[in-house]
């Protein structure tokens, strides 16, 4: 969540550092795809990743588990292949806005299907438990998906720092693993079928975690359209999503995380 957003944006300075003609341009400037990845690779030697973790709430072993992640992140050959591939493919003239602008696709939401069952759990988990320390507002508003991306790496970011150290570096593991799932791989997806029972089970989940609900009504309300209720009922009716699809086990669980991992 909040992580690999800070990541994003730190990425973003490797666009910066290289000089690419745009469209219209007369191509007299040839930059290599391998000048790309040596340019990520040296992002964590002049840029003050450690500074901008630490102002986040990260010290001690954790802050060198941010900054370790971050720093392997860039340097690891499939994510860095890929980030190059999109520098140079959004110069190109036959690259829509739309396609561009996912330049810095998260790559850890591509390659979450791939995990194996445990490893999706336990990412949910994390992000569950970081959900319900979200202040209120922010919370409502990550959910509505209208919380400013610097501000959502900053609050997220904070709430990690609070995890226990085993906890993050565990989630980080899984992190780096499924960053390189979506670097390698296309989005894995449940065929039609086991989609539309995922689907289903999770519909089922949700009507038995609010049928003791006295505002059962209200939320349902709420899942229907978001963006129309407050933020204090946006945040309580995403917390309970997550509480009604992590309350099932097994297959069904696995199936219900690969359908909310597929972007």
């Amino acid at each position: 969540m909040g992580f690999f957003r800070y990541m994003a944006r730190v990425c973003v300075v490797a666009t910066a550092l290289v000089t690419l003609p745009g469209p219209g341009h007369a191509q007299d400037v040839t930059v290599r795809k391998s000048d790309i990845v040596r340019i990520l690779g040296q992002l964590p030697e002049f840029t003050p990743i450690r500074e901008d973790m630490r102002a986040l709430g990260f010290e001690g072993e954790k802050l060198d588990l941010a900054v370790a992640q971050i720093e392997r992140m860039l340097r690891d050959p499939l994510i860095a292949s890929n980030i190059a591939d999109r520098v140079i493919a959004a110069r190109l003239p036959n690259v829509d806005t739309v396609e561009a602008g996912g330049l810095f696709w998260p790559l850890v939401d591509r390659g979450l299907g791939r995990l194996n069952p445990r490893e999706l759990r336990y990412f949910y988990v994390v992000e569950q438990a970081m959900l319900k320390a979200l202040p209120t507002r922010e919370c409502g508003l990550t959910i509505k998906e209208r919380l400013a991306p610097e501000r959502l790496a900053k609050v997220t970011g904070s709430v990690a720092a609070r995890l226990n150290t085993p906890a993050l570096k565990e989630y980080y593991r899984i992190q780096f693993k499924a960053a390189q799932f979506g670097a390698s791989q296309e989005v894995f997806r449940l065929a039609p079928a086991a989609e539309a029972k995922a689907a289903e089970t999770i519909n089922r989940a949700l009507g038995r975690t609010l049928a003791d609900r006295p505002d059962r009504k209200a939320l349902m309300r709420a899942y229907r359209n978001l963006n129309r209720v407050g933020n204090r009922r946006a945040c309580e009716a995403g917390r309970l999503f997550m509480d009604a699809v992590l309350s099932l086990e097994g297959r069904e669980l696995h199936n219900a995380l690969i359908l909310l991992s597929t972007p």
